[in-house]
């Protein structure tokens, strides 16, 4: 008969297979949306991490960042390759949904706690004007609002297809405008600050083994600290 404890170990890993195979599906979905996702890992950790968040709470962050747009999954190629504006109302409310979509790939995987919040409530505004659920500022989780920021300033400053990247500056006003109801002003301030010091995040490929770490390491199954 099986002990608890082989019975977790195998649940555990039928879950890192499941996380594994859902990265795998969204790079084949869109490459960019993969190579998006880690470096809105990267930067979210490192915002967590200059406001004083806990080693849990940092890789927390930065699986929700890496999973942040798992949801994509779900929409079509010509969502993925035509600018937000350009759409119908249709497929906006179609693109509304990733986080909804997201978040359920991802709730039954147990030792994600939090994470599947993070991806939920990540398009969530200040001013609750946001989607998918308009909530306000107090609602909206920390992590969350990490999430939102590190998307916002890598979707401004790298290329898609139908935008070329801005330099820092650029992205600094949009999310400094994004204060009057978007934006955490205080995570804001706090992020360009490390963005100054520490450098942007230079063209990468998505690295499966970042990737494997994080998740592995809020599995238990890893001891390194972030």
């Amino acid at each position: 008969m099986r002990s608890d404890e082989q019975v977790s170990n195998e649940t555990r890993e039928r879950h890192l297979q499941t996380l594994g195979e859902i990265s795998a599906a969204l790079e084949k979905k869109d490459l960019y949306t993969q190579a998006h996702g880690h470096r809105v890992a990267l930067y979210s950790m490192r915002l967590a991490r200059r406001l004083g968040f806990s080693a849990e709470e940092i890789r927390n962050v930065g699986i929700g960042g890496l999973f942040h747009d798992v949801g994509k999954l779900a929409m079509s190629d010509h969502i993925l390759a035509t600018r937000e504006t350009q759409l119908s109302s249709e497929l906006k409310q179609e693109v509304q949904c990733h986080p909804l979509i997201g978040a359920a790939l991802l709730k039954n995987i147990a030792f994600l706690g939090p994470v599947v919040d993070f991806v939920l409530f990540h398009h969530e505004r200040e001013d609750g004007k946001g989607y998918p659920f308009g909530l306000n500022s107090a609602e909206i989780p920390p992590g969350a609002k990490i999430v939102s920021i590190a998307d916002c300033f890598d979707a401004v400053t790298t290329d898609r297809p139908y935008h070329k990247g801005q330099p820092a500056a650029a992205a600094y006003a949009v999310l400094r405008e994004g204060c009057h109801g978007n934006f955490n002003a205080i995570f804001v301030e706090v992020f360009i600050q490390e963005i100054e010091e520490g450098g942007m995040i230079q063209d990468i490929d998505p690295d499966p083994l970042l990737a494997d770490e994080l998740v592995r390491s809020i599995a238990g199954c890893s001891h390194q600290v972030f």
